[in-house]
């Protein structure tokens, strides 16, 4: 964290507004500035770095602004809290991967659970996913939208299992929302709990156990 961020985070904490923030939100609300979107970006950028830095509880709007070089009044005109802003952060950072086509429901999974592609290192986002859960948690607004997330990121997992029901490598009584979720959790454990290694060895490893207890029953 910059030396300006951490000024403006310190006096943040102790309510005080620095001169320099609150002149550019004046000027910003006096002089009608339109809407960049090319700043959107630097913002959302600052916000992660920000929450990875010192959490949802000590992220100010102030401390975003000053990261990303723009007014205050900038960042409330396109969001009305922090925890929706760290939403719209996360959600810019985590996209939703295509739908593979390997032939097969393993050969499938493993591309998709083993090609996740994240702009930021491991160690950030682990610092700040609790902190985005936390903010779905107190704000309802931001929890509609985190669950409208999460459904669009179930999309192309249930679309692999979907096709494996039809290949006649998964029961068709199987329960694919449970199947989906035994997949995930044990990625998830290990990459927020216990800091265990994620490879591809373990992926494969969750793959066959997950799918050995959908497959259909011997001699179906």
């Amino acid at each position: 964290m910059n030396s300006v961020v951490r000024d403006v985070v310190k006096d943040d904490e102790k309510g005080v507004v620095r001169d320099d923030v609150k002149d550019d939100v004046k000027d910003d609300v006096r002089r009608g500035r339109p809407r960049n979107e090319a700043c959107t970006g630097e913002i959302l950028e600052a916000a992660l770095q920000l929450v990875a830095d010192v959490g949802i509880a000590g992220l100010t709007m102030d401390a975003v602004a000053a990261a990303a070089g723009v007014g205050k009044a900038t960042i409330y005109r396109r969001w009305s809290s922090k925890e929706a802003l760290m939403l719209d952060a996360w959600m810019s950072c985590v996209r939703t991967p295509p739908v593979p086509d390997t032939g097969t429901l393993r050969g499938d999974l493993e591309v998709l659970l083993g090609g996740l592609d994240h702009p930021l290192n491991d160690r950030e986002l682990q610092r700040v996913f609790p902190q985005m859960i936390a903010a779905a948690k107190v704000n309802p607004d931001v929890a509609d939208a985190y669950r409208a997330f999460v459904a669009q990121r179930r999309v192309p997992l249930q679309a692999v299992l979907q096709r494996g029901v039809e290949r006649g490598e998964i029961d068709p009584a199987a329960d694919l929302e449970v199947v989906h979720d035994l997949l995930i959790a044990p990625l998830m454990y290990r990459w927020v709990v216990t800091d265990a290694p994620i490879d591809a060895n373990v992926i494969r490893q969750i793959i066959a156990t997950v799918t050995a207890g959908a497959a259909l029953p011997s001699g179906a």
